[in-house]
């Protein structure tokens, strides 16, 4: 009987290697790192899509975990948020079974998408919580500078869901 720790190693000498990145995709997903973190965005979504972005060609599932290190799980999130949010394409070489990706043609196009399902609603749903804070803060009897500063922030939060759809380009009619 072979000894599990020999089956591992099979394994893992039947395993493709994958480049590391290079110091130029390592900085970019870095960048997209630091701007997915001002959206809430997962940090293994920003490294899967600075990797697709910084690919020329199409990037199939198992060089997005061997050049990132990720786990299947994390891969597989990762692509289902860029997917979702219409971030990424699917692409299917002549004559293979496999499913590679490549991040959609506009970048511009992909941010207002990502800027919609994200900050948008998370305005949205601010609104009537911060009501509730400020209607508690009056009722219990708050000083007048905490009632000013939670007034000013309702009123920014407003403000914000006034301009937020004016700053973007409506919604591509599907």
């Amino acid at each position: 009987m072979t000894p599990p720790s020999a089956k591992l190693k099979a394994r893992r000498k039947s395993r493709p290697a994958f480049a590391p990145l290079s110091p130029y995709e390592a900085e970019l997903a870095e960048f997209f790192i630091r701007m997915a973190a001002i959206l809430g965005v997962p940090r293994s979504v920003a490294e899967i899509y600075s990797l697709l972005y910084a690919s020329s060609d199409a990037v199939d599932f198992d060089q997005i975990q061997g050049r990132l290190g990720m786990s299947k799980g994390s891969v597989s999130q990762g692509l289902k948020f860029l997917r979702d949010h219409g971030m990424i394409l699917s692409v299917k070489a002549p004559g293979s079974r496999r499913e590679r990706w490549q991040p959609t043609p506009s970048l511009a196009a992909s941010l207002v998408t990502l800027l919609r399902s994200q900050v948008l609603p998370a305005l949205e749903q601010s609104s009537p919580s911060l009501d509730r804070i400020l209607q508690g803060a009056q009722g219990s009897q708050a000083s007048p500078e905490v009632i000013e500063r939670l007034t000013r922030l309702r009123r920014w939060n407003a403000r914000a869901l006034e301009l937020f759809p004016l700053l973007l380009p409506p919604p591509r009619e599907s």
